[in-house]
């Protein structure tokens, strides 16, 4: 199944994809412990020990707790802070995690990464994450690892697969009654959501993704939710929820999803990079979810094919 790709010059809307059945397999829940009274703006990086693969989720400032989407394995799990001015130091679940606790003679002296492992009959591990004084070997090894996923100079390998977020089937039969209460939407918007309902759902199963226009190669994007037939867009984030038809090279790629994933790439070009935003479709709460951003160079960004 492919790509849905939405942002050309004439920012005009795709048909639907079919859709296929599939789960998300499991999750690794956790709770930060930071050595200060307030937890930064942070993000959560949990590391495939089977795959290489890297998950992470981003933390808003104060946020302690997070839930990472995973398939089964086992994974390393570790955060770094996003904010200015945040301490440069990782904090991370290791054996210091586990013995801390139990500590009764001052002897948890090992840093070392614990990998947690998710399984079809074990599909959630808790963790803490309160170890924030590991050596310089395990700071490197997080490192190294982060260097694969920045992925400044290459394509992230640790970026998100569509196929990593399925969507449940969905009987898309009745069209929803669409709620435009609380929106800003104007009456020719208005009607151009109405005639994308009659291609059925594109995105996340039970999903109608759009863009309406907002000037010369500008478009914003709108979803719909056919269980509910409420409205919402793009949740705040520091980037403009426009977008601009300016990507340096492969302008198609600036709004990808399919009907069959819950995953949505959005990505636009900032100076001299270009900067890519995972979302996540939560089913439960209905609504996207950032789940992590990677920045390349613009002349990588134009050298690495469309996956």
């Amino acid at each position: 199944m492919g790509y849905q790709f939405l942002v050309r010059a004439s920012l005009a809307a795709v048909a639907s994809l079919g859709s296929c059945a599939g789960a998300v397999a499991g999750a690794i829940e956790g709770v930060v412990t930071f050595p200060a009274q307030l937890v930064p703006s942070m993000t959560v990086y949990v590391s495939g020990l089977d795959t290489s693969r890297v998950h992470s989720v981003q933390l808003l400032r104060g946020q302690a707790s997070f839930t990472v989407e995973v398939p089964p394995g086992r994974y390393l799990v570790f955060l770094a802070p996003n904010e200015t001015g945040a301490p440069n130091i990782y904090g991370a679940y290791t054996q210091y995690s586990l013995c801390a606790p139990h500590d009764i003679d001052g002897k948890c002296e090992d840093h070392a990464l614990v990998p947690v492992t998710v399984t079809a009959k074990g599909p959630r591990a808790a963790v803490t994450i309160d170890d924030w004084y590991l050596t310089d070997d395990i700071a490197g090894q997080i490192d190294h690892i982060r260097g694969v996923a920045a992925g400044f100079n290459s394509e992230p390998l640790s970026a998100p697969r569509f196929s990593e977020y399925p969507s449940a089937p969905f009987d898309a039969s009745v069209t929803p009654k669409v709620d435009f209460g609380g929106s800003d939407l104007a009456e020719e918007d208005r009607e151009s959501v109405q005639r994308a309902l009659l291609s059925g759902p594109n995105f996340a199963g039970h999903v109608t993704a759009m863009l309406t226009h907002c000037g010369p190669g500008c478009g914003r994007l709108v979803l719909l939710d056919w269980q509910t037939g409420a409205i919402q867009g793009l949740p705040p984030q520091r980037l403009r929820a426009e977008f601009q038809a300016t990507l340096p090279c492969r302008p198609d790629e600036a709004l990808l999803f399919r009907r069959d994933s819950r995953l949505m790439s959005v990505s636009r070009a900032q100076g001299t990079a270009v900067v890519t935003q995972y979302y996540v479709w939560n089913q439960k709460n209905a609504a996207l979810v950032q789940s992590g951003e990677y920045q390349r160079t613009s002349q990588t960004f134009c050298a690495v094919a469309a996956r």
